[in-house]
């Protein structure tokens, strides 16, 4: 079977979804230009993707100088949170490379989460460079992102179309559906990539990856995503279930 969009790559295990997810990494790093500009996803399921790129032999294979960092999302919370994408992605990865990449976090301190959107929007103007974003000049090289067992994917959550339906911001908060308030990327800047790859692991997950290989839901948010450029779902075989083939 083929999904609607898209390619599938299904793996065995917790183990090889990591190290396919780095190898697609070191890839596209490997692909791209005098800079590796890259959209990371939080939460739990790509941290061990982040700690297998920042262990042999991929940690050794990327010009870590000439890569910039930017979350797909985040909770608005201090950076050294627990629950902060950006303290994991700090501890799974950049602490264990030999030279730190540019990291480029959610502005925090002392701003409201509607300023910080506004804040982190011209942060990725400045380094994309425009203003204005043209299908012949992707954002980013790499985007990676997570889907949740609802179908949400970076903080686009379902039911929200007034978020859902944002196409000239980047960047919005997210003040409702979530404990605490969040911000992220929209479909506009998240669309604006070589190469997406959707992470989805567990068996928790696999119901919704259903719906969204098959086209039957067209309307959670990772279906409604629609990239430029290549996109995979990586999967485990645990996520896959009848795609597992």
């Amino acid at each position: 079977m083929k999904p609607v969009r898209g390619e599938l790559v299904v793996v065995p295990d917790a183990e090889a979804f990591a190290e396919q997810g780095a190898r697609l990494f070191a890839e596209a790093a490997a692909a791209a230009g005098e800079r590796f500009l890259a959209c990371l996803a939080g939460g739990s399921t790509p941290r061990a993707l982040y700690e297998r790129l920042a262990g042999a032999p991929w940690r050794d294979t990327i010009d870590w100088a000439r890569v910039d960092l930017v979350l797909g999302d985040e909770r608005f919370v201090a950076p050294e949170d627990e629950k902060s994408n950006v303290r994991m992605i700090r501890e799974a990865l950049i602490a264990h490379l030999p030279v730190a990449p540019r990291l480029h976090p959610v502005p925090f301190a002392g701003l409201t989460v509607d300023q910080a959107a506004a804040a982190y929007q011209r942060d990725l103007i400045a380094l994309h460079g425009a203003a204005r974003l043209d299908p012949a000049r992707p954002v980013f090289d790499l985007c990676l992102l997570g889907m949740g067992d609802d179908g949400h994917t970076a903080s686009l959550l379902p039911g929200q179309e007034e978020l859902l339906g944002e196409r000239q911001r980047w960047v919005v908060p997210v003040t409702t559906g979530r404990p605490e308030p969040r911000v992220t990327l929209t479909y506009p800047i998240l669309e604006s990539a070589r190469l997406v790859v959707f992470l989805v692991s567990g068996a928790g997950k696999r119901e919704m990856l259903d719906r969204v290989l098959g086209g039957t839901d067209r309307d959670v948010p990772a279906s409604r995503l629609n990239p430029g450029g290549r996109l995979v779902w990586l999967a485990d075989r645990a996520a896959a279930g009848r795609w597992a083939g």
